[in-house]
């Protein structure tokens, strides 16, 4: 279990449009500060988002913010590229070159980047708790959507599981999701807005990234169901309903960062000097 004050309740995830050409490096820097002032102190984001410069950005953004005051998430198993490697060598190779990219000693939380159940071996086991013991990571999850969760909770190595979570989830993976906050496990959703309607033409080359992500889901059979509503509205259901402890959403407008600071009840926070 994860219990950190940083740890907010409402987290940023700091990829898609925030790791490529669909977002200026400057403006995902000003949301990422604006996010903090917000009370949004939880930061998502992975070596594979963008080839590493998600990580980058995040590490930009937090230059100005006490290292104390944030909560920083990234992931190890699938590197910029998208090559897959859960060896214990290529998870501390992942790891150092993410400190190095976000310009901190430490992360908050190393997670497993949707490794299969047979990958979470014993060996890599010991070297992420070695990795702990030597204070390069504080925390230990796994991000995923099936039995390599099962795996996670069943293992008794690990502090958190980040999986999907909204109205479109089923009764099996609800379930393990409480089965893991019963296990001691923090839950962190994920796709908290997945298949939420977004209205009006593209405005800016964020809005035709979600387009073409929407393109692209629709043509490979991806596309989660519409639920008819606006991503708040699925904001508003997974902070009420669903056994999670924290949620990830992701945002390039400050409008809407405010309005989910706001649905999640964090308090502002003092601008940073």
């Amino acid at each position: 279990m994860i219990e950190d004050p940083a740890f907010s309740r409402l987290g940023f995830g700091v990829t898609g449009p925030h790791a490529g050409w669909a977002m200026p490096r400057h403006e995902t820097r000003a949301l990422i500060r604006r996010a903090v002032g917000l009370g949004i102190t939880f930061f998502d984001t992975g070596p594979a988002y963008g080839r590493g410069e998600a990580e980058r950005r995040l590490g930009d953004g937090l230059k100005a913010i006490p290292r104390d005051k944030v909560f920083v998430a990234t992931k190890a198993g699938i590197g910029p590229g998208g090559r897959r490697d859960f060896s214990a060598g290529a998870v501390e190779m992942s790891l150092k070159a993410s400190l190095d990219r976000l310009g901190t000693g430490r992360i908050d939380l190393l997670l497993l980047h949707g490794p299969a159940p047979e990958e979470i071996t014993d060996k890599l086991v010991r070297h992420l708790n070695a990795f702990r013991e030597r204070g390069m990571v504080r925390h230990l999850g796994v991000c995923g959507r099936g039995p390599e969760l099962d795996a996670a909770i069943d293992a008794g190595a690990f502090d958190a599981i980040m999986a999907p979570v909204n109205a479109g989830i089923s009764e099996t993976e609800t379930a393990r999701l409480q089965r893991a906050r019963d296990a001691g496990l923090s839950v962190i959703g994920i796709e908290v807005m997945a298949g939420a309607r977004r209205s009006g033409f593209p405005r800016s080359r964020s809005d035709l990234w979600y387009r073409a992500r929407r393109l692209k889901q629709q043509l490979t059979g991806q596309r989660p169901a519409d639920p008819g509503t606006s991503p708040q509205h699925g904001l508003t259901w997974a902070l009420e309903n669903a056994p999670a402890d924290a949620l990830v959403c992701l945002t390039t407008r400050h409008a809407n960062l405010a309005e989910n600071a706001r649905l999640a009840a964090l308090e502002a926070q003092a601008p940073a000097s």
